[in-house]
């Protein structure tokens, strides 16, 4: 029975090792911190949300609003989003969305202006992710 345990007693160890190494190294690797992009969030993540709610409390709030919520869908975004995205252009005639638009800052009818956040920029980038425009 020697020649058994001696031969077990080697993969044995082997495996303890092994096995002890696979538990540990990942809680070394994450406890070092230098793995992963760290807690938080990005920047664009912190666009879409502003843009988020900047659009649900000007443009889709529940009263009051020019967009009702349940009214909102691909083909508004759009339209939105073209707005935006022409907004310095010259044009013969103004749309519904460019009026809805100007709520926004820096728009011509907007509120509330005073840090100079784009708010047309983040309500872009939130309706263009949100429904693919």
């Amino acid at each position: 029975m020697l020649p058994f345990w001696s031969s077990l007693r080697r993969p044995l160890l082997a495996m303890t090792v092994l096995t002890a190494f696979a538990v540990g190294a990942p809680l070394a690797v994450q406890a070092s911190g230098s793995i992963g992009g760290g807690s938080g969030v990005s920047q664009y993540g912190k666009m879409y949300t502003q843009g988020k709610v900047v659009f649900f409390r000007k443009l889709a709030c529940r009263e009051g609003c020019p967009i009702d919520r349940r009214e909102l869908d691909k083909t508004l975004a759009a339209n939105l989003v073209e707005s935006i995205k022409t907004r310095d252009a010259l044009k013969a005639e103004t749309s519904i969305h460019d009026e809805m638009i100007g709520l926004l800052c820096p728009g011509t009818n907007a509120k509330g202006c005073g840090d100079g956040v784009d708010e047309q920029e983040l309500v872009q980038h939130y309706l263009s992710r949100r429904f693919g425009v």
